[in-house]
């Protein structure tokens, strides 16, 4: 008989979570993929070979200042009225090459503006098809940010905004929780069955966003229930302004941002509210004042500039809420502490079900351990800089619980509270039998950063005596 039995157990860590690192552009028919396939593009030209191919053109004519354009086959997925961006190429005279706003006109054509004409065609070339250029936008705009966060393409098959929030719909019910954001076609905007999808997405525990450019137009139509919604309103185009280029998609910019978020205790978690951002055109200021404070009151967000602290060579996002009103960081911050916490206690539970020399039991020993993995996930919150206060503990019936949170006895704290296994296995006699237990809350502060600073200056003309 050996004098010495070891006995080993193992504790697994869990993987890190990358859900809120994870999203995807969604693409109408600009790509070969199949539809409700997605790819990941990890930089700017892991684009150009999943793009589908230019399409025909039969002949173009041009007249008073507009082209009317042909084409081979049917337009796929838009109807009369829809507008697209598009390149023209291999076309002679070659004045009609180039990148272009298009508006389709029939099942086979679509006109642009273009004041000088070329003369007349006698080679068609080729166009590229809906939404292609928009996609190349996002993915040039999102790049420009840096080259270091990836994001996937999700193609929906051909079609416009009134049929894509549908089609994504679906694809998120055959797929719940794979991606935690969006960066929605601006066709998309205000269509009713895009704010339809959007108002799925209300409950607390959603952990689902939609990156949404609208217009000065349509942004009331997003209301303060919508909290996955982040809308933005683009400056003017170089159609009606001279302003911002056709090969930017402004929101896929603040988009990069909030996918780069990774928070540690060496990278603490920001707000989107005056981040920076690069390649991307401000609204201008002149002669905006009431529209911009509009904008704001609405929840809304517009690109900027840093000229207000003297950083007026770099753009910035102004606003940065979801259209409940609250910092993107915000949810970020309940999101990340939902999916911390739930991974941390699934863990307890796993390993304590493999641990022979210290098994997880249902007894006040085991709440308590669940109490100290929820403590952990809160700690690294606050280090993460995801919530505020401090981190305290307690062990009171709910009742008891509630009257204190009122009272005001946990002010400025972060309050793990587990309630006891005896009070909780008398109060609800089918938990212990059933191995559920309920007594579990944590009631804590999102981190915020500052919107506004008012600073007091009194002037005095009084001389000490």
């Amino acid at each position: 008989m050996s004098i010495v039995k070891i006995l080993i157990s193992q504790t697994v860590a869990p993987a890190p979570i990358t859900y809120q690192e994870t999203g995807a552009f969604i693409s109408q028919g600009a790509t070969t993929l199949a539809a409700g396939s997605y790819s990941l593009l990890t930089q700017d030209s892991s684009l150009t070979p999943l793009l589908a191919a230019p399409a025909g053109i039969s002949s173009i004519v041009w007249s008073g200042g507009v082209a009317q354009v042909t084409t081979v086959a049917a337009i796929p997925g838009l109807s009369t009225g829809d507008t697209f961006i598009t390149t023209l190429a291999g076309v002679t005279p070659a004045g009609y090459n180039g990148l272009y706003i298009a508006t389709v006109t029939g099942a086979n054509t679509f006109t642009f503006p273009l004041a000088t004409n070329p003369g007349t065609e006698t080679v068609p070339g080729t166009y590229t098809p809906p939404g292609q250029g928009e996609l190349t936008a996002m993915m040039t705009t999102f790049f420009g940010q840096g080259q270091g966060q990836a994001v996937y393409v999700l193609e929906l098959g051909a079609g416009d905004g009134s049929t894509g929030p549908a089609a994504l719909g679906t694809w998120i019910t055959a797929n719940p929780g794979f991606f935690y954001s969006y960066l929605v076609p601006r066709n998309w905007d205000s269509q009713s069955s895009y704010l339809a999808l959007v108002e799925q997405f209300e409950a607390l525990s959603a952990k689902t966003y939609f990156f949404t450019t609208t217009t000065t137009a349509n942004y009331t139509n997003y209301t303060a229930q919508m909290k996955s919604v982040i809308w933005l309103i683009e400056a003017p185009s170089t159609q009606n302004a001279g302003l911002r280029p056709l090969t930017e998609f402004s929101m896929a910019a603040p988009y990069q941002v909030t996918l780069n978020y990774a928070p540690s205790a060496s990278n603490k978690q920001t707000q989107l509210n005056n981040a920076f951002l690069y390649g991307v055109t401000p609204y201008p200021t002149v002669g905006n004042s009431a529209l911009l404070a509009q904008i704001s009151a609405a929840n809304g967000s517009v690109i900027g500039t840093g000229a207000q602290g003297g950083i007026s060579n770099l753009a910035t996002m102004v606003g940065g809420t979801t259209a409940d009103g609250n910092d993107f960081s915000y949810w970020y911050s309940v999101d990340w502490i939902q999916l911390q916490a739930a991974q941390a206690l699934a863990a307890a539970v796993i390993d304590g079900a493999n641990n022979p020399t210290n098994p997880l039991y249902y007894d006040q020993a085991g709440i308590d351990t669940l109490q100290d993995v929820v403590v952990a996930t809160m700690t690294s919150a606050i280090s993460f800089g995801l919530a505020n206060g401090s981190v305290t503990t307690a062990s009171l019936d709910g009742p008891v619980f509630t009257a204190a949170l009122n009272a005001g006895t946990y002010a400025n704290q972060d309050v793990v509270n587990a309630v006891p296994f005896t009070n909780y296995t008398q109060e609800n006699p089918d938990a212990y039998e059933d191995g559920v237990y309920g007594g579990l809350t944590c009631v804590y502060i999102p981190m915020r950063g500052f919107r506004q600073i008012i600073f007091n200056i009194q002037v005095s003309n009084l001389l000490s005596q």
